[in-house]
């Protein structure tokens, strides 16, 4: 949103037109304070300023480029400014582009990529592990079978439910109803999703999916 455009009924001088003029916005290198062009319409008349404003600070001021000739007028403006900005202009998101948002899933993949770690086992089962609430919280790990009809199983190796201990056995019983509810089979304390290739990356994500919970809420 580039431009913002309001009309606005102010007490003692009427209606009035005021814009604020986003594209044309500068900013501190530390960004912390902002410069933002807007003009007023009253009537055949137009005012023009801009909004030196901090986020960070809290702070607002008004500089006129062209001041309003009517004192009453200006200071309405002024306040109603104010309050507009720190309500609305302040909440206001900027537009992410295309080769942002290209750029955010990118590093995104990357850093997942970087962060997993798998292994084969003498056993020829895939073991993998990664992190969840960043690299140094916690490591969760699980395994991958392959049976011999070509399909696949999921599990947790019975890691997650034994982790609990006997008092908080309500919670260990709303973790077996999550997994219940996804599909995923519970025998001997072993969280176990079977998948077939076609559908094994999408399980494998809601495997991963429930582990995370998990520690995250029970096991942290």
């Amino acid at each position: 949103m580039d431009i913002i455009s309001k009309k606005v009924s102010l007490p003692k001088t009427g209606t009035v037109k005021i814009t604020f003029y986003r594209d044309r916005r500068k900013a501190t290198k530390d960004k912390t304070t902002f410069s933002l062009p807007f003009d007023v319409q009253f009537n055949e008349k137009i005012a023009l300023g801009e909004i030196i404003y901090s986020p960070v600070y809290r702070s607002c001021r008004v500089l006129w480029n062209v001041t309003p000739e009517d004192n009453k007028f200006q200071e309405e403006t002024e306040n109603f400014i104010k309050e507009f900005l720190f309500g609305t202009l302040m909440s206001v998101t900027e537009p992410i582009t295309r080769q942002e948002a290209e750029s955010i899933i990118n590093n995104y993949l990357e850093f997942f990529k970087n962060s997993i770690k798998y292994r084969i086992t003498e056993q020829g089962i895939c073991e993998i592990t990664l992190p969840i609430g960043g690299k140094e919280l916690k490591e969760i790990k699980f395994l991958i079978r392959k049976k011999d009809t070509g399909d696949f199983i999921i599990s947790d190796d019975s890691l997650i439910l034994r982790q609990f201990r006997p008092h908080e056995r309500g919670q260990r019983e709303r973790v077996i109803f999550a997994a219940k509810k996804l599909g995923i089979d519970i025998k001997d304390e072993e969280l176990s999703l079977e998948s077939s290739l076609d559908e094994l990356s999408n399980n494998l994500q809601k495997f991963v999916q429930i582990i995370s919970a998990v520690y995250i809420f029970y096991l942290t």
